[in-house]
């Protein structure tokens, strides 16, 4: 979480929040991270009355993206332990565990296990969710990319969030929004490179149709807020990488 004397950003992980935070910390001079991937229930009272920006990605690609990146990044973390069973499964399956934890109480137990106690979120390279939080899981049939989203924002309705896919473009719309937007400001945004680009076929690649069809099931909500669909990749794609704008985090 980055709070400055204008507006706060909540960093919801895998879905462009580098690119985001390095664009506060360069044009904000009263830019402050007061905690890693902190939720907004942790946002001190003096910030309380600032508007609050987030980012959003489709949750098809986001389950794609989230196995690629933890996985090259280190397989021994506790997040690619879970959920690919200690590496005996592939990404379907590592993908159907996440969908699966507000449904599996015997994975979900395992998960709760590997967690702490309690979070210090002025640390970084550590689970960021505690033992109680992933205990609200249970029941809610939800998939883990909406448990990690209902986690970090709560009730989200007064939130501005920029979609992944049109990142640059709702970044720029935000600013003007709040009067902080400057003709150097918009041209970095609009221009510059992306950062720490991930590389992996479209995400429609990856999934069956059952698969596919969890997703709607497990994140509906978001999938609903958002507008978004599952869209095929085109015969171009089909086999090609997909860059898209990551995230420097192995954190939960």
């Amino acid at each position: 979480m980055i709070v400055t004397d204008k507006f706060v950003f909540i960093h919801l992980p895998r879905t462009g929040g580098t690119f985001v935070s390095g664009v506060i910390q360069k044009f904000f001079p009263s830019a402050y991270e007061i905690g890693h991937h902190m939720p907004r229930q942790f946002l001190p009272k003096q910030y309380c009355h600032l508007p609050v920006l987030g980012t959003v990605r489709n949750p098809w690609e986001f389950y794609v993206s989230l196995y690629h990146y933890v996985w090259a990044k280190d397989a021994a973390k506790d997040l690619v332990s879970w959920m690919t069973e200690n590496g005996k499964l592939d990404v379907l399956g590592s993908i159907q565990n996440l969908l699966n934890l507000g449904v599996n109480n015997e994975r979900l137990d395992v998960f709760i296990e590997m967690l702490p106690e309690h979070v210090d979120y002025t640390r970084t390279q550590i689970p960021n969710i505690s033992k109680d939080t992933a205990r609200t899981v249970r029941y809610t049939g939800a998939g883990y990319y909406s448990f990690r989203f209902n986690h970090l924002f709560g009730n989200a309705d007064e939130v501005f969030f920029c979609r992944l896919e049109t990142l640059r473009r709702d970044l720029v719309r935000f600013f003007e929004g709040i009067g902080a937007v400057t003709d150097e400001l918009r041209d970095y945004i609009l221009h510059s490179d992306k950062q720490n680009t991930a590389e992996h076929r479209h995400y429609s690649t990856y999934y069956t149709p059952e698969l596919a069809e969890l997703v709607s099931i497990r994140d509906r909500s978001l999938i609903e807020r958002f507008g978004y669909v599952f869209e095929q990749a085109s015969s171009v794609e089909n086999g090609w990488p997909k860059p898209s704008i990551e995230e420097p985090t192995t954190s939960l």
